[in-house]
């Protein structure tokens, strides 16, 4: 039993969810590595641990800087001058908790794979469920390892299938098959070519891009389609789930699905918080979901049928995630929107700071209640989501007790995070999970007791249904493990299995 508790412990902390771009570029002598930095400060937002990008000048060879640090710091000017190429791709990486101690630039991306066989560079973002029994099977081959990561079992597998056959799409395509999990990731050959492909369910969004003018070619890829904005680039289309894109300057694009699933699982959180406002994932606006999300919260709200409190709300949201629902929020209830949460706008998103100490004393550092606003009023606060319930519990504190709210309203556009992600968030075990603990202590009634716990005057969540109806998806079409516990893949519920095992255990001892 302790074998276990330990090895479980290990595959917990390996979890990220992150950010890829990639830039592809048919004039030879134009430095792609300002567009590689514009990307991924764009997609800072998706992690702020680390960043490091890979370039490549046709006929050439590959050349990687990669460094803890936010992307303006790591990738600043200096290095982007010693770092020319017409192809390139970069990362950004949300280290989670129980990774912080991973330091080493081994565990940073891009991860460049190079032997006495073969060369490519990769991005990836997402968790590779069945990562073990694939570095097994290559630990029987004789592969040695430098980390304990799945970005480094899914190169190296990548690595030994090509020693096969040269046709990368038919590599990537091989390699799919062998993978359960949730991911999009980038491959920069030595060749110059770019494939990006995305899992067969489309746990994480991917999308291409162009920019075309009379000097030269340029197609994109990235996480979020707002990175192509930014660059002046033309929205093509997402990456289909499935697929593999060949971005090739002299080839164009060129795609194929792999394959195909009867249902996908495209992250319903990517909506509720993780994108900018500003992407459209999957053909949906992130933003016009969010507002419909706080259209939702308003119209089911008993609040505003008690003219006490109606007649002396402010609606506040906590930034900036709460603000697009705060917005649907004021559209349908009329009631006037306040910000009354100041930002500092330095202090990183607390959600994804791996470690609670870090993210408590965030909490205090980053917001701060604007009295004058919100000193004698009931407070409706819109917020993404209640993970762990600490940081909501700070800010209704701080609300109350150095804002001088007279009631805070706690609405929440996201339902109850019941379960753990075993697909790239860091959300923690059930027993972590606020939601799922007091679930099990409470039943029916553990709205009302996590409520108390967080210390708010009213708590009111968004309903699943109304989730995907907000999201304009299909019930089908999107992951809900988190709030359902209904996982969509096979070794995914065997994990699942295997914490509620081990989470009894520990209770035994």
């Amino acid at each position: 039993m302790p074998i276990r508790k330990k090895n479980y412990k290990k595959r917990h902390s390996l979890r990220e969810n992150c950010a890829i771009f990639g830039v592809t570029c048919d004039d030879i002598g134009f430095s792609v590595s300002k567009l590689l930095n514009q990307g991924l400060i764009a997609l800072q937002h998706r992690g702020q641990e680390s960043a490091g990008i890979s370039v490549l000048k046709t006929g050439g060879n590959i050349h990687t800087y990669k460094k803890n640090g936010l992307v303006s710091r790591v990738l600043n000017n200096q290095v982007l001058s010693q770092y020319w190429g017409n192809v390139g791709i970069g990362h950004n990486r949300y280290a989670t908790t129980g990774a912080t101690g991973y330091k080493s630039t081994d565990y940073i991306q891009p991860f460049h794979f190079k032997n006495n066989e073969i060369e490519f560079s990769m991005a990836f973002n997402g968790t590779i469920a069945n990562f073990s029994e694939i570095k097994k099977s290559m630990d029987e081959m004789g592969r040695v390892f430098m980390t304990d990561t799945d970005t480094e079992v899914l190169a190296q597998l990548i690595g030994s299938i090509a020693l096969g056959t040269e046709d990368w799409p038919e590599v990537l395509k091989l390699a799919s098959r062998l993978l359960d999990g949730s991911y999009s990731l980038i491959l920069m050959t030595d060749q110059g070519d770019i494939y990006a492909m995305r899992d067969p369910l489309g746990f994480k969004p991917l999308c291409i891009g162009e920019l075309k003018n009379s000097r030269r070619n340029l197609y994109f890829v990235a996480s979020e389609s707002c990175a192509i904005d930014v660059v002046g680039g033309r929205f093509i289309r997402d990456v289909e789930p499935g697929e593999i894109v060949h971005l090739s300057h002299q080839k164009d694009i060129h795609s194929e699905i792999v394959l195909k699933s009867k249902r996908t699982a495209l992250c319903q959180f990517e909506f509720v918080y993780f994108a900018r406002p500003d992407s459209i994932i999957d053909g949906v606006s992130v933003a016009e979901a969010r507002l419909r999300l706080g259209i939702n919260l308003a119209k089911k709200d008993p609040l505003l049928k008690i003219p006490e409190i109606r007649d002396n709300a402010i609606v506040v949201p906590v930034p900036d995630s709460g603000r697009g629902v705060a917005v649907g929020y004021v559209k349908e209830s009329g009631l006037p929107y306040v910000e009354g949460l100041m930002k500092n706008r330095y202090v990183h998103r607390t959600f994804i700071m791996p470690g609670k100490a870090k993210r408590k004393i965030a909490v205090k550092e980053k917001l701060n209640p604007i009295k004058s606003v919100v000193n004698g009023k009931d407070v409706i606060l819109l917020d993404d989501s209640i993970v762990r319930g600490t940081t909501t519990q700070q800010i209704v504190s701080l609300l109350r007790d150095k804002g001088g709210a007279k009631r805070v309203h706690l609405r929440i556009s996201c339902p109850p995070i019941i379960s753990p992600c075993y697909m790239g968030i860091d959300f923690p075990t059930k027993e972590e999970l606020i939601a799922g603990r007091f679930q099990k202590l409470y039943d029916k009634d553990y709205i009302e007791e996590i409520r108390k716990q967080i210390g708010a005057d009213t708590l009111i969540y968004q309903t699943v249904d109304d989730l995907i109806r907000a999201i304009g998806k299909s019930e089908s079409q999107l992951c809900l493990a988190c709030l359902t516990g209904n996982y969509p893949l096979k070794s995914v519920r065997k994990l699942a299995e295997m914490e509620e095992s081990i989470v009894a255990s520990r209770k035994e001892y």
